[in-house]
């Protein structure tokens, strides 16, 4: 059932719903891939304003009703795949880059964080006392460098927290580390391990 334009399904987990949207750029991003080939057609300038537009009121649409339902890994997984097809179309990139490079390269916000902002954004409207920060757009964002400031260690003075990094390399793969102490007692750990890319042909 479809009421206000949200589609209604027996259980109202609004899977349908997230099928419909998805089913309905298709289309639209289908009919827009005419006029928008990566060597020629619709710029990046109207291809960026067509998506905040008119891709993401479709995208968004009802959010605060349905957010549970993006939660879900499949739907989520979904609506990426559709939301990867306009990145590359407003980067002019390549069919074969990942999700989340294409929003990097497009320059728009991963479609999660898009519909998180929206509900949020109603929330607060809703509920005065509530507070919310609302997110800046990409071209806003300090560099990573500018966000910390890394002072160092005096010799005799006793600090509250502790933070120790390391980094490595072994042939092609990298690695690194940190450990956190909070009044000389561990808080905090972890390690990642970075693989080289490998080149698909």
């Amino acid at each position: 059932m479809k009421y206000l334009g949200v589609y209604l399904d027996s259980k109202f987990n609004f899977n349908a719903h997230i099928d419909y949207t998805v089913a309905k750029l298709t289309t639209l991003i289908n009919m827009l891939s005419r006029t928008a080939k990566r060597q020629w057609g619709l710029g990046h300038k109207a291809l960026k304003t067509i998506y905040e537009w008119a891709i993401v009121p479709i995208l968004t649409y009802g959010a605060p009703i349905w957010v549970e339902a993006i939660r879900k890994k499949k739907n989520l997984t979904k609506y990426k795949r559709i939301h990867r097809l306009i990145n590359i179309k407003i980067a002019k990139a390549y069919r074969s880059i990942s999700y989340d490079a294409s929003c990097v390269i497009a320059g728009v916000r991963p479609i999660q964080i898009t519909i998180e902002e929206k509900v949020q954004t109603y929330m607060a409207k809703q509920f005065n006392n509530l507070e919310y920060d609302a997110p800046l757009e990409v071209r806003y964002w300090r560099h990573p460098a500018e966000l910390a400031i890394v002072h160092e260690v005096e010799n005799g003075t006793m600090y509250t927290a502790e933070v120790y990094t390391e980094g490595s390399k072994i042939g092609d793969n990298f690695g690194a580390a940190g450990i956190m102490f909070v009044n000389g007692e561990l808080a905090h750990q972890l390690n990642h391990m970075v693989l080289p890319p490998r080149c698909v042909q």
